[in-house]
């Protein structure tokens, strides 16, 4: 089926709003937008107009709150799809996507009971993106075939946020798969959702053994293709056509809080997508696409005034 992403969104969106309409019109809350005079506005084709779905994500989840978040980010990505890279953008968000369906049950069942709950029609889907070595190498060609401005709205959304938003699993699903090797009864089933939050002490010291392998599996792949801050400086210095230095630099991840102050007690809470600790050398280390955007963020100069505290320097002068 072509398109699924889109309608996936669109139907979602639709969801979303019919749900947070019941709460409100349950709860006896006003919902349609009124005019100074207080009177209900009516459409062209004389419906009620009533609050946008982003207006009563606003008022019914506070900002730093995960589901917030992945329900703006799906906002706006809906108005970047370009049909004819839908998959590959549909391989990238997939983790979101299955966040946007649980985050909607959990809601439903939590305001309106067990009753309600979809639990019976939906399916838990199984993606094959990190299992193999060549499906990673896919992935990765995959994104790079994603058109420019979709790319750069999912990068930038996600410099917006706080590590412990974006590592939520209310806003990004993911999923570490660990066969079951134990003898199968008849009352099992294929997989079992187990709750970070539910696990002993114990049970979490096993899935943060089984992490750890995982991360050290893919930390010297990674390293390999990370700067340290004079090479970000010089980098971004030739694409910008004047001296950005690494004091610039240092002013710059503080803005866009990409890493931690220094002695902070978790230097791993990074945005990944740009930064990351590396803990054998106790230094943080950066990555190229860190490098593109502060070329593309810097490069407006009101921008480089706001971030670096000074004007940007005419090209022609250095």
């Amino acid at each position: 089926m072509e398109r699924q992403l889109e309608a996936f969104i669109v139907h979602m969106s639709i969801a979303w709003t019919k749900l947070l309409q019941a709460k409100y019109e349950r709860d006896n809350i006003d919902f349609y937008i009124r005019a100074a005079n207080g009177r209900r506005q009516r459409t062209r084709d004389g419906d009620w107009v009533t609050k946008p779905l982003q207006q009563m994500i606003a008022e019914q989840f506070q900002d730093s709150h995960p589901i917030r978040a992945n329900l703006n980010f799906f906002i706006g990505l809906r108005n970047k799809i370009e049909h004819r890279y839908e998959r590959e953008i549909a391989a990238l968000v997939t983790g979101r996507t299955q966040a946007y369906i649980l985050n909607f049950e959990e809601v439903l069942v939590s305001e309106f009971g067990s009753s309600e709950s979809l639990s019976n029609t939906l399916r838990f889907p199984l993606f094959v993106s990190s299992i193999t070595d060549d499906a990673v190498a896919a992935l990765k060609a995959v994104r790079k075939r994603v058109p420019k401005i979709v790319a750069e709205y999912i990068q930038d959304f996600d410099a917006t946020l706080e590590p412990e938003l974006t590592d939520h699993p209310s806003y990004e699903f993911r999923v570490y798969l660990v066969p079951k090797t134990s003898p199968k009864v008849s009352a099992d089933v294929a997989m079992t959702f187990v709750r970070m939050d539910e696990l002993s002490s114990d049970q979490l010291a096993v899935m943060e053994k089984a992490q750890t392998i995982i991360r050290e599996k893919q930390v010297p792949v990674s390293d390999l293709e990370s700067l340290l801050p004079s090479q970000i400086a010089k980098e971004v210095s030739a694409a910008l056509g004047f001296t950005f230095s690494v004091n610039d630099h240092s002013l710059a991840w503080k803005y866009y809080k990409v890493r931690p102050p220094e002695n902070d007690e978790h230097p791993e809470r990074t945005k990944s997508q740009f930064c990351t600790y590396n803990r054998a050398f106790k230094r943080y280390v950066y990555t190229d696409a860190w490098v593109r955007y502060l070329v593309r963020h810097l490069s407006d100069p009101h921008e480089y005034l706001v971030v670096l505290g000074r004007e940007m320097p005419n090209r022609a002068s250095q």
